[in-house]
């Protein structure tokens, strides 16, 4: 039967049960289908974001010189994640309340709850979306309130906010309806955009770009004139995906471990049992670890193939030679790229003028979705159990459940979006969401090979690969910020306040 959830000794208890290890998924095409949910929604979000918003702009320019370093990004991102999916699969737990277990204790579960807020309660993947639903349907504020001084799209953002809390409002389990929502997206997303590209692009065009991805034409040409160090150091986030916020989807999927862990409920239904302690099996015994050991092959060859293989490369890959195949063309001749409004709706101008009219608005209609869809879980994970995770662990729940603080604060913060998507981001704070994964990508990096090393049995401790692998991401993402704090800021800063710099 489902319970409140639990804290305290209540909790402490229920860690202490010995679990079964569940039968895995097999390590076939199937097996890979049935665990597509994590690295579907973590593919929607990486996909909604630098893909449709920087790498067409990128190149527009044709400056594709630097596009190695998304694939830098993208082998380093594949080791943090794996680690991650790691440990919540041998734990039933997310990555943010086992920061509970490293020193000082009880300061980095609310570190991480902070920095999700302050990082993502801005509704900016909204913001793209709303754009995209008014010259989707032509209906505007306006239409509906003559003489409204509110912005044109925002009719869409109150409906779209809306949206956000109905789902979750009334979903049996959140986690069900964002698995099927991006997996569906994820497919449209392919199909969309590999047939605007095949139809779109020469053979040229793919080998430029390919050339840009081995480093090559940046051995060759050097650093390419007209990419701003900011998109530079942007690219080395791509594809960006959820870093370590896919071991919430790790768990709620089910997966290892995360079959015994509690889900949110919708607030019509029981809420069910959640605890924020490791959930405990038997690692002394051959047979249990061999079937977790293919329980993180399997989450292994999902990330890879999903996210890493699809997402991180073919998907970026596609929507850079689209851009260069019809964007770059208008550049040369306006000198020109998509700014303001267009930045968001750029793959539907370039699908419009490629497959026609109706294409156009078909691909319009996805990337809408595509960004509305990701702030989903820019408010159910990043946000809403990144927070409530940090009451869970640090026992600040002031006597109430975990969907109590969980619907509270996704409410709160859906609620404050009808006035942020109503006002231009601040510039500090644009840069501060623009830098933020790269600083989060080296402390996580950090922090996991330190649970994963001191938490699990020896069998599943980091690889000497992953070890070297993790260090790399915290050493460059760090120096990468203190040269872009150095050479970048103090000029961009300048513009921004209307000084000659």
């Amino acid at each position: 039967m489902a319970e409140m959830a639990q804290y305290g000794p209540e909790a402490e208890i229920d860690a202490r049960e010995i679990h079964k290890v569940p039968d895995p998924f097999p390590l076939t095409l199937a097996g890979m289908l049935a665990m597509v949910g994590p690295q579907a929604v973590n593919f929607g979000i990486s996909i909604g974001g630098g893909e449709a918003y920087l790498l067409p702009n990128v190149a527009a320019r044709g400056t594709l010189g630097m596009h190695w370093l998304m694939l830098v990004s993208v082998v380093i991102e594949t080791a943090l994640v794996y680690e991650c999916i790691k440990y919540s699969v041998c734990t039933g737990r997310s990555f943010f309340s086992a920061t509970n277990e490293l020193k000082p204790f009880g300061f980095w579960p609310w570190f991480w709850a902070v920095a999700a807020v302050l990082t993502y309660a801005w509704p900016a993947w909204m913001g793209g979306a709303i754009v995209a639903a008014q010259r989707f349907t032509g209906l505007s504020t306006q239409t509906l309130v003559p003489g409204s001084t509110l912005p044109p799209p925002y009719v869409w953002a109150v409906i779209a906010l809306a949206l956000v809390l109905i789902v979750f409002y009334f979903s049996d389990r959140t986690w069900v309806f964002l698995e099927k929502f991006f997996t569906i997206i994820m497919v449209a997303n392919i199909v969309l955009v590999l047939l605007v590209t095949v139809v779109a692009a020469r053979p040229e065009h793919y080998l430029t770009v390919l050339l840009g991805y081995m480093g090559i034409t940046f051995l060759t040409q050097g650093y390419p004139q007209g990419l701003p160090l900011t998109d530079a150091l942007a690219l080395y986030n791509q594809p960006g995906g959820s870093l370590m916020w896919v071991s919430f989807w790790v768990v709620a999927a089910g997966w290892g471990m995360g079959r015994y862990a509690g889900q949110v409920t919708g607030v019509f239904k029981p809420p069910e049992k959640i605890t924020a302690q490791e959930l405990r099996w038997d690692d002394q015994d051959p047979a249990e670890r061999a079937k977790m050991q293919r329980w993180i092959k399997g989450g292994a060859y999902s990330l890879i193939l999903w996210w890493a293989v699809i997402g991180g490369f073919l998907m970026t890959y596609l929507y850079s030679v689209a851009g260069l195949a019809y964007l770059h063309p208008q550049f040369l001749q306006t000198g020109q790229v998509p700014s303001g409004v267009e930045v968001p709706i750029q793959m539907a101008t370039v699908a419009g003028g490629v497959l026609g009219q109706m294409a156009g608005w078909l691909m319009l209609l996805v990337i809408m979705v595509t960004l509305y869809d990701a702030q989903f879980p820019f408010y159910d994970t990043y946000i809403g159990r990144t927070t409530t995770d940090a009451m869970a662990v640090t026992g600040k729940t002031a006597g109430k459940s975990y969907r109590f603080w969980y619907f509270a604060i996704v409410t709160t913060v859906v609620v404050l979006g009808l006035y942020l998507v109503t006002v231009a981001q601040p510039f500090i704070l644009w840069t501060g969401v623009a830098l933020a994964s790269i600083v989060y990508r080296s402390i996580g990096s950090l922090q996991i090979i330190q649970l994963n090393n001191t938490r699990l049995h020896p069998e599943f401790r980091v690889s000497k690969l992953n070890f070297w692998l993790l260090w790399f991401s915290v050493v460059s993402g760090l120096l990468s910020i203190v040269g872009w704090l150095i050479l970048v800021f103090p000029g961009e800063a300048c513009k921004q306040a209307g000084f000659l710099c």
